[in-house]
């Protein structure tokens, strides 16, 4: 088991640091890829922000009303290593074949 440190990513182009407005997870949560763990308000707007792998949240670094700048830390999180990896490419893939599907469908009436 690995732990990732989970920083506040570029929100924008002229996006500094925003300000926890809500966490969504607690310390010893399990996650998902891509699962909303916090809201972060920014120039009057409020975004999720996803997990970046799998994993469970070790530790938080930020509590809400808190000022985060990008690039700090915001979490903690434990991992199983490279299985969080393979199951994110397989929810694209899935995706990517369904457009392939219906544009036969569509040449078959013409």
């Amino acid at each position: 088991m690995s732990t990732i440190e989970f920083t506040l990513p570029e929100l924008g182009e002229d996006v500094e640091a925003g300000t926890v407005v809500k966490l969504l997870v607690a310390e010893g949560d399990a996650l998902e890829a891509e699962q909303p763990v916090m809201e972060v308000e920014i120039d009057k707007a409020t975004v999720e922000l996803p997990a970046p792998q799998a994993g469970t949240v070790e530790k938080l670094a930020v509590g809400e009303g808190d000022e985060v700048k990008v690039g700090q830390l915001v979490m903690l999180i434990a991992t199983n290593g490279a299985a969080p990896a393979k199951s994110a490419p397989a929810k694209s893939e899935p995706a990517e074949s369904e457009p392939a599907k219906s544009e036969p469908a569509e040449s078959e009436p013409a």
